[in-house]
């Protein structure tokens, strides 16, 4: 009923006002009277209420949807007759609706008798206001069936604004108070959640300097707007209000600066230093004369807009030109050519919002408001591209750096190898010559013996012989002519011995001379494995790095412990941790992740499953474990190439991840392959994972999913998530693996032992059953109380 009345009155307005000019209130809550009141510009006479209360025919109507002041009008009087046709009276809230009019006047004039007068506006202070609003609003009590003229002076010197007029009720003003106040709300929130983005680039130290810049020009166009709007002479300066009109003519120049630093700062990166200063210093030389001739001749707020206007063409249109003459190409440099296309559309908006009279100050207000939110939504955009750049660059140099060294590892250890072999296979040859040599020198040396004792033998029989008869001389003397020739034969082996046995030391120096050979070899073999060694070091160092402290952990769950032993320096297992805020709960994430391989190769897909992790948390906001398992699917696929390269095709990682929700005391697990074991009253519930493992190229008959599971959990369960390195270790008396059997019933052992005691257990388990065994594999154990 209310609404039929309020535009039944509405149409009949116009039909009213050209009978008697009068305003019949009846139970509307709201109604725009712009159109309706008569204007009166005395320009510096009539001053004072009693000079224009009997001069109606100088006053004119309005006629326009809004009431233009322009910076010559020094004064202007409006008014309007009203009149509450109710049998009751009522109150109504009049409201001239824009927060920098410098001066207004109220004035009511009940028949012949002048009633009412009050006075605000921007030059005095906000508390002597008796209704506590940004805008100038004046209550008024109507008695019914009288004639009510209401008058308003506006002093605005030097200040072009335009200002809608509307009456009110108090519901319809309250209406109007809250959809201002959430609109108001809805930007300044926006540009609040900018500035923390901005903040948060600053913090990770990307492009400091430019960031300076983006934010001061962020906070710049956030407190003229703050101006603007009424709230900082509300909210900041509510005691000195003069300080709001010189601040209003600052920020224009603050804007256009931090604009002109903040394009140079950005281009930079193009190492076209010259050119940028050049246009840098000409816009900051202009700022500062535009500032100087505003204080000096006192320029109202348009027309310094409109300087600020000509300087942001001129920085534009140079960038634009630089961009086209050296051709530069980034993929993050096309939101910021659009974001500098903005800042012409902005200006532009604020030079014609006095000059377009159909259209109100708030409606280009949202505007611009508007587009300077996507103005600096582009920057943002601009700046992230930039970083994602830079982190993909950064993070395919280290797996290539990482597959170099790995290169250059195996081919040194080849090189290395394939010299000892060549070396040890020359040295056996030789001693087998030598062994050979030596063998036959002392067969020759035992049959010179036996020769020689058969000599002396026979020399003795020869003697005996010769003293029984002498008959037997000449024989005797046969037998000595054989027995020297005999020794000229011995004389002469001999020397053949002698000749070999130099040949054999001539061997033996060649044999010594290859061995001090093969010493310098081990020796430069020695060094080379020292420089992989220390290579190897710097990467664990890095791999370590990349791993969350045990502290940031026991900060979240104090009774919480991490069993990491590598088999080697570098390792394919690590655990993650990560907390996310989730309608307005914390979500706390745990991974224990198992890469193909050890080492080295383990240690590249190690770095690629967290990069995955922290894309799909940080970069894409998924908290769901299903999904960012999912995610590090498709990233291991996409980063491997497995779709064109066959042999990356069973390179993937094992994992157990949980998102655990205190306020909710729920667990949502996923896995691949791995499984969680959840302890509570000394029983043992197992959640399997899928039988996927992350980096498995989806089937058409068989597609990969990853699954979240539900869990309640009770105050004092105890979860733990591993990997396969323990279960898989051989060891015991018969050399068996330790399996999962024997797993389980350890976990049942240990949960009720303190968390440090559970470790140290884990450990004294482990060590006793791999005895003299070697570690097969990395193992990796995180247990949780909750």
């Amino acid at each position: 009923m209310r609404i039929l009345l309020f535009w039944i009155l509405l149409f009949s307005l116009p039909l009213s006002t050209d009978a008697d000019n009068e305003i019949l209130l009846d139970q509307q809550s709201e109604i725009d009277i712009s159109e309706q009141i008569k204007i009166f510009k005395p320009g510096a006479a009539f001053r004072d209420i009693n000079d224009v209360l009997f001069i109606d025919h100088l006053f004119t109507e309005n006629n326009q949807r809004l009431l233009n002041i322009n910076a010559r009008d020094s004064v202007i009087w409006t008014k309007f007759e009203i009149r509450n046709v109710n049998q009751y009276p009522i109150s109504i809230l009049l409201e001239y609706r824009n927060a920098n009019i410098q001066e207004i006047h109220f004035y009511i004039k009940k028949e012949l008798l002048l009633i009412h007068k009050k006075q605000m506006g921007a030059k005095f202070p906000f508390y002597q206001r008796s209704i506590k609003s940004r805008f100038f609003v004046q209550r008024f009590m109507l008695e019914p069936g009288i004639k009510y003229t209401i008058f308003t002076k506006i002093i605005n010197q030097n200040n072009r604004v335009k200002v809608p007029v509307t009456l009110y009720d108090q519901q319809g003003f309250n209406q109007r108070t809250s959809v201002d106040n959430l609109q108001a709300g809805l930007f300044y929130g926006i540009f609040f959640t900018l500035l923390l983005t901005a903040l948060l680039f600053f913090i990770l130290k990307f492009d400091v300097r430019s960031q300076m810049f983006y934010m001061l020009y962020m906070l710049s166009f956030m407190l003229l707007f703050f101006l603007l709007d009424g709230f900082a002479l509300q909210y900041l300066f509510f005691e000195r209000p003069a300080v709001t009109s010189y601040v209003t003519k600052v920020f224009p120049f603050i804007i256009i600066a931090a604009f002109a630093g903040l394009a140079y700062q950005y281009f930079k990166f193009y190492n076209h230093y010259k050119f940028f200063r050049k246009i840098l210093y000409g816009v900051l030389a202009g700022d500062v004369l535009i500032f100087a001739l505003a204080l000096i001749f006192n320029f109202n707020v348009q027309i310094t807009m409109n300087f600020v206007m000509l300087v942001s063409i001129l920085l534009i249109a140079g960038i634009v030109l630089h961009q086209r003459k050296y051709k530069i190409a980034d993929a993050s440099h096309a939101y910021f050519k659009w974001a500098m296309l903005t800042s012409f559309i902005i200006v532009t908006l604020f030079g014609l919002q006095h000059y377009l009279t159909q259209y109100g100050y708030n409606d280009f207000q949202v505007v611009i408001k508007i587009t300077v939110i996507i103005q600096l939504s582009l920057i943002v955009l601009s700046y992230y591209k930039r970083l994602q750049i830079s982190h993909s660059r950064a993070q395919q140099n280290n797996i290539q750096n990482l597959e170099k060294l790995n290169k250059v590892t195996a081919q040194h250890n080849a090189e290395l190898e394939k010299k000892v072999t060549e070396r040890t296979q020359t040295l056996e040859y030789k001693n087998a010559q030598l062994e050979e040599h030596m063998a036959e020198n002392k067969a020759i040396t035992e049959e010179l013996h036996r020769q020689r004792d058969e000599m002396e033998k026979l020399n003795k029989e020869l003697e005996k012989a010769f003293k029984k008869s002498t008959a037997d001389h000449v024989r005797l003397q046969k037998a000595m002519v054989e027995n020297e020739q005999q020794q000229q034969k011995l004389e002469e082996s001999f020397k053949e011995i002698s000749e070999k046995n130099k040949t054999l030391e001539t061997q033996n120096e060649e044999i010594r001379a290859q061995s001090d050979k093969i010493q310098e070899q081990h020796h430069l073999l020695e060094i080379k494995n020292r420089d992989i060694t220390d290579s190897i070091i710097y990467a664990e160092r890095i791999q370590n790095s990349i791993l969350p402290p045990l502290e940031s952990i026991r900060q979240v769950f104090p009774d919480s412990f991490i069993y990491f032993r590598p088999k080697e320096r570098l390792s394919g297992d690590f655990y993650w941790f990560d907390s996310r805020e989730q309608n307005g709960e914390t979500a706390h994430m745990v991974s224990a992740v198992d890469c193909t391989g050890h080492g080295v190769p383990g240690a590249l897909m190690s770095i690629i499953a967290k990069d995955g992790l922290n894309d799909a948390v940080n970069s894409k906001n998924i908290t769901d474990p299903g999904k960012i398992i999912h995610h590090l699917n498709q990233v291991t696929i996409n980063t491997l190439n497995k779709q064109k390269n066959a042999d990356y095709l069973k390179d993937g990682m094992d994992l157990s991840l949980v998102k655990i929700v205190p306020a909710q005391k729920k667990i949502y697990f996923a896995g691949a392959r791995n499984p969680l074991y959840l302890l509570r009253d000394n029983e043992l519930y197992i959640y399997d994972g899928n039988v996927f493992s992350a980096g498995t190229l989806t089937k058409e008959s068989i597609p990969v999913k990853f699954e979240t599971q539900e869990i309640d959990y009770k105050e004092n369960d105890m979860i733990y998530l591993f990997s396969d390195g323990f279960a898989d270790q051989f060891g015991g008396e018969k050399g068996q693996k330790f399996r999962y059997k024997r797993f389980k019933k350890m976990m049942s052992l240990i949960v009720n032992l303190p968390i440090e005691a559970q470790k140290k257990r884990v450990d004294e388990i482990f060590l006793k059953w791999k005895k003299d065994w070697e570690q097969i594999d990395d193992v990796l154990i995180v247990g949780i109380r909750l």
